[in-house]
C-alpha cells in the first residue's frame, strides 16, 4: 500500500514538471559570506558558506559562490538525502558526470533560490528520492520597519531596517542607490539592495563581500531553472518526503522481521569520503548538529 501511495504522489509531482522555463541574464553579482550557528552547543564553530546573488532584470539566483575558491571543489556538487536510519547521508557528484540535454544540469542547481520578479514567486532547488525538485512558493512579504540609522559599508551608504521573518528578527542594511528590491536568501522587499543582514542574536549573518557589474567581454551568466526538474509546492514536497520516509521505515521493518539487512540509499556518491574529519590534534572534529535551523517556524 505504501508503494502505491508513493507512486501516486510521484506521478502527481511529475505532472507539474516544467516543459519550459523562464530565463534571464545576470547584469550584476553580489557576493556574501553566510555564517550560521546551526549547532548552539558549538557557537564558536558556525557553518560558513560563500554565496552569490546573481541579479537579472526579471529573475535572480542566490547560489553557492563557486568562483570564490577556483578549483577547490573540482566541479563537484555536494548532495545529501535522508538515509534509512533517519540520519544524514552525504557525498559529492561530479558535475561533469551528470548527463546534460541543453541548459544547466539539474544537480548543479541544488540549494539555489530563484526569485521571479514578474510573478512574485520564489523557487528552491531540493533533492529527494533521486529527483531534483523546484519547490515554488510566493516571495515572502516581510513587514520591514525602516529606521533613520545609517552607516557606510565598503563605500556604500546604507540604511537600517528591522523585520520579523521565520521566527527571527532581522536587522538589514539596504542601499537605496542600488535600487533593487532584493537580497540574500529569502530576504528582500526594501527600497534598495540588502547589503548586510543578521538576526538580533547573531546566529545568522549575511556579510557583504562585493558588488560586481557583469563584464561586457565575458560570457553572460544565465539565470535559468532546468526544464528537467520536478515543479512542486512546499506542501506536496513535504508529502513526498514523508512518503519516502514511511517507505524506508517499512523496508527496514520488513527486512528486520526476515532477519536480513537492506540499504535504501537514494543517491550514488562519486568521490568524497565518509570518514570522519580530524583536527590539528589528530582527533575527530565534533560534527555539528542541526538544532538551530535558519527558519525557526
Amino acid at each position: 500500500m505504501r508503494k502505491y501511495l508513493l507512486t501516486a504522489i510521484t506521478v502527481a509531482l511529475i505532472s507539474f514538471q516544467a516543459s519550459a522555463q523562464v530565463t534571464d541574464t545576470a547584469f550584476a553579482s553580489v557576493r556574501y559570506v553566510l555564517k550560521h550557528i546551526m549547532d548552539t552547543t558549538q557557537p564558536e564553530n558556525p557553518l560558513i558558506s560563500k554565496m552569490v546573488l546573481q541579479l537579472g532584470k526579471n529573475m535572480s539566483n542566490y547560489t553557492r559562490d563557486n568562483t570564490a575558491t577556483p578549483g577547490a571543489t573540482g566541479g563537484n556538487i555536494v548532495v545529501s538525502d535522508v538515509a534509512a536510519s533517519g540520519g544524514s547521508f552525504s557525498g559529492t557528484i561530479s558535475a561533469s558526470s551528470v548527463p546534460r540535454q541543453g541548459g544547466p544540469s539539474p544537480f548543479a542547481v541544488l540549494g539555489n533560490y530563484y526569485k521571479d520578479m514578474n510573478t512574485s514567486k520564489m523557487s528552491f532547488m531540493a533533492f529527494a528520492g533521486g529527483k531534483v525538485f523546484s519547490v515554488e512558493e510566493n516571495t515572502p512579504a516581510i513587514n520591514w520597519s525602516i529606521t533613520q540609522e545609517t552607516k557606510d559599508i565598503q563605500g556604500l551608504s546604507c540604511q537600517k531596517a528591522v523585520g520579523d521573518f521565520k521566527g527571527r528578527t532581522y536587522e538589514a542594511w539596504f542601499c537605496s542607490s542600488l535600487p533593487f528590491s532584493n537580497g540574500p536568501w529569502k530576504l528582500g522587499g526594501l527600497p534598495g539592495l540588502i547589503i548586510e543582514a543578521s538576526d538580533t542574536k547573531k546566529e545568522v549573518m549575511f556579510q557583504f563581500v562585493s558588488y560586481e557589474n557583469a563584464s561586457a567581454t565575458e560570457k553572460p551568466t544565465a539565470i535559468e531553472i532546468p526544464a528537467t526538474v520536478v515543479k512542486t509546492t512546499p506542501k506536496e514536497f513535504k508529502q513526498y518526503q514523508d512518503a519516502l520516509q514511511r517507505d524506508r521505515q517499512a523496508a527496514m521493518a520488513g527486512n528486520a522481521s526476515a532477519g536480513g539487512f537492506v540499504t535504501t540509499d537514494r543517491i550514488v556518491v562519486v568521490g568524497g569520503s565518509l570518514s570522519a574529519a580530524t583536527g590539528p590534534d589528530g582527533k575527530p572534529i565534533k560534527r555539528r548538529q542541526m538544532n538551530n535551523p535558519i527558519e525557526k517556524d
